[in-house]
């Protein structure tokens, strides 16, 4: 391995022009913007409410326990602030952390590049991981706060590294810690600082850098630690970190794995060349290389069984590394500013493909915003009587709870849609309130000995013909039955008996039924189907599809 003397300037990166400068704050500015544009309208989802729900307080197992496999107290640290700050209600100040976090990124790529390629060649590469739109879940997603601080602590910690002063080996010894204490991405950055730190004459007296960080991550993994590492995922580790590195190559130029596939093999035969002369090899391009590797075979190992290799949340880390790659491939090699119109124009063209990316996952946030503020917001109108564990959100946000969001909502504020707005939400919103209160149930069933009452509202039948019945009504279906749907006010009861089993339907805020009964009253038996009151006056429909008569009063 060729000797790696400290990183100097070439003379394009002295001599530096104030329009590179502008250009960069340009760039950041823009793919700030499109990143909060898109993310307007989004709410803490999934994983996050594992933060906020199932981590609060300050003990040592709830700050130094791990998720999913991931040492997380930096970004719980983070979004516990972010709590305290600006609560669930204003949720676009984490969204502008993780932006921040990203620009990061992109300013510690810039500072890396510029002392190898130049200003021009560092603007390419810092664009180039500032539009990369294709990691569209780690730029949208608060939650990958863990991700982007753990990018944050890595890529800083290689810009201290190269500079000769002890405070500088200080900051790269924060870094480090911090990118361990942020998610396993750190890990592989810790591989990179053994190799750079290890190739130095100085290594004796710089291995504190790395000693203290690995030894205060040993100690939490002897304590809180899980193995994550799966053996027996050995074999498809290859193609799995394969179509990563793919993937991540893709993403950055803006047109997909299918091109992202040569991309990756031509940078593997580069790498590859490189590696064949060992007198060419620096430290740092071994460091950024091995780095790369570790990522993809480690997450390869933890994940392969379950995961999926194009997730777009492994673009990310991949994509940065792979452009720091390049960098050192093209080390002394100064793009020149005659060529700089044309490279940020195809930067450009690729963030552009990007953002239809970007726009579509930031779509999906939004759509499950929006049913988070329905079924909250049924919940609310239920009330106390739920039970604790009940999950008004089971599919998109299963941590939630009963008691967690009710609990969340009193300390850091309420994000379900007040009653008075669920009559005029979205279609689907009212279609999940129903959903909610259907489950919890606010509706039941119960039986009775005699059906008695008043005559109940009649709201449409079909197929069938009413009569009174004393006070009551009294359905006689035709002979391929009929439909019948009446009106339950909150607070109310149907008292119902029918000669065959009957099949009932219900909704409220919704405009359709379900494909499938939400019961069926047995032949015979009187039965009393109450509402629960609560703060809507709203009632709820309830369709009846009977096959044999049927008596039915209102109570």
């Amino acid at each position: 391995m060729a000797a790696d003397p400290q990183v100097r300037e070439p003379p394009a990166a002295q001599g530096r022009t104030r329009w590179v400068a502008w250009l960069l704050g340009l760039a950041m500015l823009l793919a700030a913007a499109a990143i909060i544009h898109q993310g307007r309208g989004t709410l803490p989802f999934f994983d996050e409410w594992n933060f906020i729900i199932q981590r609060r307080g300050h003990s040592l197992d709830t700050l130094l326990g791990p998720h999913n496999g991931h040492l997380v107290v930096a970004p719980l640290l983070l979004y516990k602030l972010l709590l305290q700050i600006a609560g669930l209600t204003h949720y676009w100040l984490f969204r502008a952390v993780l932006v921040a976090l990203h620009l990061l990124v992109g300013l510690g790529v810039f500072a890396l590049a510029r002392r190898r390629i130049g200003d021009v060649g560092a603007l390419v590469a810092a664009a180039l991981v500032l539009f990369c739109f294709a990691a569209a879940d780690d730029l949208l997603w608060a939650f990958q706060i863990s991700f982007l601080l753990a990018m944050v602590f890595g890529v800083w910690m290689l810009v201290a590294l190269e500079r000769p002063s002890f405070r500088a080996d200080l900051l790269a010894c924060i870094c480090l810690a911090g990118a361990l204490a942020s998610a396993a991405i750190g890990i592989p950055f810790a591989l990179a600082a053994v190799v750079i730190v290890g190739s130095d004459k100085r290594r004796l007296q710089r291995a504190w850098v790395v000693a203290i960080p690995l030894l205060l991550f040993a100690l939490w993994y002897l304590a809180y630690g899980e193995p994550e590492i799966k053996i027996s995922n050995a074999p498809i580790v290859p193609h799995f970190a394969a179509e990563m590195a793919s993937n991540a190559a893709g993403g950055l130029i803006g047109l997909g794995i299918e091109y992202g596939r040569p991309l990756a093999l031509v940078l593997v035969a580069a790498v590859a060349i490189w590696f064949a002369n060992p007198r060419r090899v620096t430290p740092w391009l071994a460091a950024v290389g091995l780095t790369a590797v570790a990522l993809w075979t480690l997450t390869a190992l933890a994940r392969a069984d379950f995961s999926e290799p194009l997730a777009p949340r492994y673009i990310y880390p991949g994509a940065v590394l792979i452009v720091l790659i390049v960098v050192e491939l093209l080390r002394g090699r100064n793009l020149a500013p005659s060529a700089a119109p044309l490279a940020l124009a195809l930067v450009c063209v690729a963030g552009l493909a990007n953002y239809a990316t970007l726009g579509g996952f930031a779509a999906g946030l939004r759509s499950n915003a929006e049913l988070l503020q329905a079924r909250l917001g049924a919940l609310a109108l239920v009330g106390a009587d739920v039970p604790a564990d009940f999950k008004p959100v089971p599919r998109e946000d299963p941590v939630i709870t009963a008691r967690g969001a009710i609990e969340s909502q009193r300390d850091f504020g309420v994000l379900g849609l007040a009653a008075a707005a669920l009559p005029v939400a979205s279609a689907e919103q009212r279609a999940a309130v129903d959903e909610v209160l259907i489950s919890v149930p606010e509706l039941t069933a119960r039986r009775i000995n005699t059906v008695s009452g008043s005559t109940p509202t009649l709201l449409e039948i079909a197929g069938a013909r009413s009569a009174p019945e004393g006070r009551c009504s009294r359905i006689v279906p035709g002979r391929s039955g009929g439909t019948v749907d009446l009106e339950l006010p909150a607070g109310g009861a149907l008292a119902i008996r029918s000669s065959a089993p009957l099949p009932v339907f219900f909704r409220r805020f919704g405009d359709r039924f379900s494909a499938k009964p939400n019961l069926v009253i047995a032949a015979g038996r009187a039965t009393l189907l109450s509402a629960r009151a609560d703060p809507s006056s709203v009632a709820w429909t309830v369709k009846l599809k009977p096959s044999a008569p049927l008596t039915i009063c209102a109570r």
